[in-house]
């Protein structure tokens, strides 16, 4: 199907900057499944066409779905009989999810368009986990993205909001980025393509609808190429946020340390780089959604110490110079296993054992307070948290002392003390995560059965890889 009239069999004009956008971010592969949200609009109605137009050309396979909100009643039907009948005649394989939205944002404390949205997401992420090779393909446009950053505008939003809508997040990829409203429907037009209208685009309650029926025309009265303006802005603000994004996770790297961050690693980076940077270390830790104020907040604790709460029942705290997030550590007792011993609070204790000639090679790589002598460790062996009471003899020191007092030398923040793995033979500690072992566990010049301790854990939650 071709567009009408006589074009000097020239391609459209928004076909082409279709076809340049999924070119520049590469956004179909060879072999790919395309999931392409119909709503039956305009927009999505083009994005469809051209894909199945491409299909061959890119090797792919396309699939549509559509989601009836159960908002608009007898529209919302019509809309799904329209899409069921468009990609009848494309001979596209159709799913359809039927949703009570205003139920479901009811529930759930949201707003209907914020509802919406995780819903439709929640249907193209259940679809794709039937295929290996596949992306989502929404009909943004131009025009939305230029709708998106004045929304966004009105909300105080730094980089990230007023970057728009990227053209690529993830497995999600939007072909229509480049092409205004207007191109669609001129598309529509010249092939022939109908298309339905969803009505509540003209209630002007709605933030969106107000900034597109009264905004924007004023602002292109001023430059009627307002939304490719726009657009670029934005194009531009988003390429300065990767790059400060990408810093703010060196900065985090470079500042990692046992148990979270050093804070004041942190305090010498730039204040756009920084607030990244955390904003990044409390996602990592299970952080809920993140306002400026509690961004702000955070920045004080790098300052001045202290703690404060972060959405999601996440706490942050800055103690001896370090940013750490603490969890709650529950006690525990587990016999001691190896060559690892999985621990309840998620991480693993793992034991390599050298004999004298391959210690003292692979001695230059290893950390010291984590070697002991394996020969001490006894069959009743156990891997625990501190107990009260607790006391330890550190190797070399000649003296005995309280945990408290030990960590305090240490400077192993408060937070952290209650998770420490401890690794007790009978009543006697061998060895403490952060310490090192006993003057009875030390490893000598006659020992020869090393035992090399490391924990492992996950990237995040305030927490380095391995100690």
């Amino acid at each position: 199907m071709g567009p009408k009239g006589d074009r000097n069999m020239t391609m459209p004009t928004a076909e082409s900057r279709i076809l340049s956008t999924v070119c520049q971010y590469n956004m179909l592969q060879r072999g790919m499944t395309v999931i392409a949200g119909v709503s039956g609009g305009a927009d999505s109605t083009v994005m469809l066409h051209w894909l199945v137009q491409h299909a061959k050309t890119f090797d792919i396979h396309v699939i549509a779905a559509h989601v009836n909100h159960g908002i608009r009643g007898a529209e919302a039907d019509r809309d799904e009989a329209f899409v069921q009948k468009l990609c009848g005649s494309m001979d596209v394989p159709l799913r359809i999810l039927h949703a009570n939205v205003r139920a479901e944002a009811k529930k759930a404390g949201e707003g209907l368009e914020e509802c919406g949205r995780r819903v439709r997401y929640a249907f193209f992420y259940q679809l794709c986990e039937h295929y290996q090779n596949v992306c989502i393909a929404t009909a943004h446009t131009l025009s939305d993205c230029a709708e998106t950053v004045l929304l966004h505008l009105t909300c105080g939003a730094g980089a990230s909001g007023l970057a728009g809508i990227p053209p690529v997040r993830g497995n999600i990829v939007r072909p229509l980025i480049a092409v205004t409203r207007t191109q669609t429907e001129q598309y529509c037009k010249d092939y022939g393509l109908p298309y339905v209208t969803d009505s509540t685009n003209a209630d002007a309650s709605f933030s969106r609808n107000r900034i597109r029926l009264r905004v924007i025309p004023e602002l292109k009265e001023i430059d009627p190429n307002f939304e490719q303006a726009a657009g670029r802005a934005a194009r531009s603000l988003r390429e300065d946020e990767d790059c400060l994004k990408q810093l703010a996770k060196q900065a985090l790297q470079t500042a990692v340390c046992r148990g979270g961050w050093k804070a004041p690693l942190l305090c010498g980076q730039p204040r756009a780089v920084r607030m990244r940077a955390l904003y990044f270390a409390a996602k990592s830790a299970g952080a809920g959604r993140l306002e400026q104020k509690h961004l702000d907040a955070l920045d004080r604790l790098l300052f001045s110490g202290g703690g404060c709460t972060l959405p999601g029942g996440c706490t942050a705290r800055v103690e001896q110079g370090i940013l750490l997030f603490p969890q709650k550590a529950a006690n525990y007792c587990v016999p001691f296993c190896l060559p690892q011993t999985v621990l309840p609070d998620g991480r693993v204790l793992e034991i390599k054992i050298l004999d004298r000639t391959t210690f003292e090679k692979e001695k230059p790589k290893i950390i010291f307070s984590n070697c002991l002598n394996y020969d001490t460790i006894t069959s009743d062996a156990v891997v625990r948290t501190r107990r009260s009471g607790d006391s330890f003899s550190p190797a070399g020191r000649g003296v005995t002392k309280s945990l408290k007092k030990l960590l305090n030398e240490h400077c192993i923040p408060p937070s952290m003390r209650a998770g420490l793995a401890i690794l007790s033979c009978s009543t006697e500690i061998l060895w403490i995560e952060g310490c090192g072992p006993s003057e009875k566990a030390k490893v000598t010049q006659t020992t020869q059965h090393i035992a090399v301790v490391k924990i492992k854990e996950c990237v995040g939650n305030g927490k380095s890889d391995a100690r």
